[in-house]
């Protein structure tokens, strides 16, 4: 990994955990920058090779949104661009470990959450209904209708797992 596009990816991880807390999304103006970046940092530094690799990480990012969207949206359209600029910026497979580790730190800070405000019970009573209607029923599914009030910057989970992602690949070997 090229320290450029690691940084690229830190300072956009933080960005858009930032704006995700304070606004409520993660902005295409944002992302969409870092998206190119990535393209362009990795065609001059690998050609045809990096270029592909990027177009491999966007492409991975848009067939996540397609299984997100068939499942019932469990992902806002802000966490796949985020997800897609990740991918471009190191590639499709640093995108679905990010993808993977952002799940379970979203999951044990949602677990957390839930236990903090007392809401635990009625979150999965919550989840346990809307899983029901779309398996039976085929009824649409939104991860907010099993969250209720509880809302989670998913930003800051995505962007964690980035950094999970970068630490494991830098030093894990």
């Amino acid at each position: 990994m090229d320290i450029e596009l690691i940084i690229a990816a830190v300072v956009l991880a933080l960005a858009a955990a930032y704006t995700d807390v304070r606004w409520g999304k993660i902005f295409n103006w944002m992302t969409v920058p870092f998206a190119l970046l990535g393209l362009t940092l990795n065609t001059i530094a690998g050609g045809w090779g990096g270029l592909l690799m990027s177009l491999a990480g966007i492409g991975a990012g848009f067939a996540l949104w397609l299984v997100s969207n068939f499942l019932g949206r469990i992902l806002g359209g802000g966490d796949i661009k985020l997800l897609m600029a990740f991918g471009a910026l190191l590639g499709p497979m640093f995108m679905l470990w990010t993808f993977v580790w952002g799940a379970l730190i979203g999951g044990v800070i949602a677990l957390a959450v839930s236990i903090r405000r007392g809401l635990l019970t009625k979150t999965l009573r919550r989840m346990g209904t809307s899983i029901y209607l779309r398996a039976a029923f085929a009824e649409p599914m939104e991860i907010a209708d099993g969250a209720g009030a509880v809302r989670l910057p998913y930003a800051i989970a995505l962007g964690a797992g980035a950094l999970v992602t970068i630490a494991v690949r830098t030093w894990g070997g």
